[in-house]
């Protein structure tokens, strides 16, 4: 079996894919799966919405996945994207009180998310194809 940095990618992408496709239905029908989700902190109209993002990003990291080289532009979009969520992340950890909200796990919960997302995005930076242009 030949394994290269263009197929540890694409096992890396389908994996980031099925991690956001189960996500995405944690979220949707409010199921306490821990790293996706806390369901004391459910709230209808707001996880679903979070499910239809998972759901696209779900999408988008399964057909980069096909052909990475290809799709190198899409990549990082969302290589860009994941730097973005690790920030926003931090910035979650930082501001919101998650004792008073009725969920204080959720607090180490996202700090692991966000250092698993960071570790993510380095393996999908250093494993990406130089682009073809």
């Amino acid at each position: 079996m030949n394994i290269n940095k263009n197929n540890i990618l694409k096992i890396l992408l389908y994996l980031g894919s099925g991690y956001y496709i189960i996500g995405a239905i944690a979220h949707f029908f409010g199921l306490t799966i821990f790293p996706f989700y806390d369901g004391a902190l459910y709230t209808p109209y707001h996880d679903t919405v979070i499910s239809l993002v998972a759901i696209i990003l779900s999408i988008l990291l399964f057909v980069i996945a096909k052909n990475p080289k290809k799709n190198i532009d899409t990549l990082n979009v969302v290589i860009i994207g994941g730097i973005i969520a690790i920030i926003f992340s931090i910035g979650i950890v930082w501001k919101i009180d998650f004792a008073l909200l009725g969920a204080p796990a959720k607090k180490i919960q996202t700090i692991v998310e966000a250092i698993l997302l960071s570790i993510y995005i380095i393996l999908l930076i250093m494993l990406k194809p130089k682009s073809s242009k």
